[in-house]
């Protein structure tokens, strides 16, 4: 059976052809040249078979980055990487704090502003020129859940109630002022219907297709602790503990309980993933 007529299961359990575009856009973002996407999806078309799932061909493609020793593989599973940020939120509001402050924002993360009405805890505070957010930053650290409709409102309603005070400080009226949601996995179609209709900004993974969280990452060239390989899940869980959440942060920070190889490993890693390649030949055993 050719790789056209194969038959692919998603998340959702939705079925659809199986798509060697999209393995290697997925390569393409990760940094692979073309020679290493070819070798790769030669590798990956051997193991296909009707019925198989998305989660599969993926590890398929991780294993074989992994095989490699390919820097790039810290890339390829960035998704996953920042899903293991939590199991709290707080070290996901610092990453998304880090990606915007890469873009121009000044950003102000846990804040306690005054409402109109009540004081609100608020994720971030974000301003680039006369743009000012108040943004929710929604964390899911497993897939295939989605931010909805109350997610939103939730949002949107602290907003209006911060909005009446910051319009009353002078020079304000002449500012946009904007909620913002950003989440890191998807959101429903009745979000973005809201959003659009309140005027609000709302951020997911893949959405909006041109300014999406993924785009915003990889444009920022940051990466999370968590897509070192090198480290474990124990090393890496203390990181995110000591307030540790990006890998260029591992050569400027004193970090007494990772031995010394394991630190200079982690941070030759670090560096290698944002140049390194693999040789297409090493793909064809």
């Amino acid at each position: 059976m050719t790789s056209e007529k194969i038959t692919v299961v998603k998340r959702s359990g939705e079925y659809e052809p199986f798509s060697e575009r999209k393995v290697r856009t997925s390569l393409m973002r990760a940094g692979a040249d073309d020679g290493l996407i070819d070798a790769i999806v030669r590798r990956v078309e051997r193991e296909l078979y009707d019925g198989i799932s998305t989660r599969e061909i993926y590890a398929h493609v991780f294993a074989l980055l992994r095989e490699l020793q390919s820097p790039l593989v810290s890339k390829y599973d960035l998704k996953r990487s920042i899903m293991e940020l939590g199991p709290s939120g707080f070290p996901f509001e610092k990453f998304v704090a880090g990606v915007l402050q890469a873009q121009g924002f000044t950003v102000a993360v846990g804040q306690i502003v005054q409402g109109k009405c009540v004081d609100h805890e608020v994720d971030m505070i974000a301003q680039k020129g006369h743009r000012h957010y108040m943004i929710e930053a929604k964390f899911h650290n497993q897939p295939g859940l989605k931010s909805d409709i109350k997610d939103a409102l939730y949002t949107y309603a602290r907003f209006l109630d911060v909005e009446q005070i910051w319009v009353e400080i002078a020079g304000h009226r002449a500012h946009l002022h904007r909620a913002w949601l950003i989440t890191n996995t998807k959101v429903t179609s009745k979000v973005r219907e809201y959003a659009k209709c309140a005027g609000m900004r709302v951020t997911s993974w893949n959405y909006p297709s041109r300014a999406s969280l993924r785009l915003m990452v990889e444009e920022s060239g940051l990466l999370p602790v968590t897509s070192l390989q090198s480290l474990g899940p124990e090393d890496k869980a203390r990181l995110l503990g000591e307030g540790i959440i990006f890998c260029r942060e591992l050569p400027e920070r004193d970090i007494p309980f990772l031995s010394r190889h394991k630190l200079e490993k982690a941070r030759k890693e670090a560096l290698e993933a944002c140049r390194g390649k693999v040789s297409p030949s090493q793909v064809e055993s």
